[in-house]
């Protein structure tokens, strides 16, 4: 029986699935088909101008937003979550819909993204819970049929996550831990990722961008310009233009940073509410009129 016992942990544990593979990350033939692909799978249009009539771009900032905080509390892989914002904008330029099916088209979204790209899917269960049960497990399945359908199941788009490791494999950044770059540079990606501003940027720039925004400060103004020019060369782009789009990146990332409560307010909150904890229902999400609001987030409290 010893022989036969597999000491190997299974895939949906806790932990790194499996290791990189640098002969693969330091392929070039790989990055230029990521390069060649990734104009597939842009949204083609804005749709806030010439689509969606009733979606504004703080109710998708505010859905995405909330799709993430369910990748967090799910432990979900980070490209779960890209994958699922890609599906989602790309569904809102072929389907119009109503601010009330937002949401669900969010938790098909992701869903589907689970689906894709990690062994465990998310539950169809907890989805309708992180929901407040606004929108029903029967919903979703309809939906999730409707999504492939309006994609023409062309669903494993390139997202800027896939860019990523090709990327910091060419560029050593000395002095910097390789796992901590790393970190920083996906957390920054998925703050640029929620704004609608970058709903069209190629995938690519704003890799390089999101990178660059989180080792600048950290190494020297001539390292960073040189990374900067390496990174630009790789991915066919104008390193003036994407130096632009770093800019646009450190924005959002001060502005996030100024919403993050103090430890004071943070010690104050309670637990947050996961399935298994269900103190509480969570708050339902709704979207109000944006010159009546303050500002253009909505708090989603689990």
């Amino acid at each position: 029986m010893e022989d036969l016992y597999c000491s190997e942990a299974p895939a949906c544990s806790e932990g790194p699935i499996a290791l990189q593979d640098n002969t693969l990350l330091e392929d070039s033939r790989i990055l230029n088909n990521l390069l060649q692909l990734q104009p597939f799978t842009i949204p083609p249009q804005n749709y806030f101008l010439h689509i969606q009539s009733d979606i504004q771009p703080y109710m998708r900032k505010a859905v995405t937003k909330w799709m993430w905080e369910v990748c967090e509390e799910e432990g979900c892989e980070e490209q779960v979550f890209a994958v699922a914002i890609n599906l989602l904008d790309r569904f809102l330029c072929a389907c119009v819909i109503q601010r009330t099916q937002l949401q669900l088209l969010g938790s098909v979204c992701l869903l589907l993204a689970s689906k894709l790209r990690q062994c465990r899917p998310l539950s169809v269960d907890n989805l309708t819970f992180y929901t407040d049960y606004s929108v029903s497990q029967q919903e979703i399945r309809s939906w999730e049929l409707l999504l492939v359908s309006k994609l023409g199941w062309d669903l494993a788009p390139i997202t800027a996550f896939d860019f990523v490791d090709h990327l910091l494999c060419r560029v050593p950044f000395l002095g910097c831990d390789p796992a901590v770059t790393r970190k920083h540079a996906t957390t920054f990606l998925a703050l640029a990722v929620i704004e609608p501003e970058f709903l069209q940027v190629e995938p690519s720039a704003l890799a390089v961008a999101s990178i660059i925004s989180a080792v600048r400060g950290l190494i020297p103004l001539s390292e960073c310009t040189a990374a900067l020019t390496t990174f630009a060369a790789a991915v066919n782009l104008d390193p003036h233009a994407l130096h632009a789009l770093v800019n646009q990146v450190d924005l959002v990332v001060e502005r996030e940073a100024m919403l993050v409560p103090s430890p004071v307010s943070t010690q104050q909150t309670q637990q947050p509410l996961t399935p298994t904890n269900k103190q509480q229902p969570p708050e339902p999400m709704e979207f109000f009129d944006v010159q009546k609001t303050p500002t253009e987030v909505t708090d989603i409290h689990f």
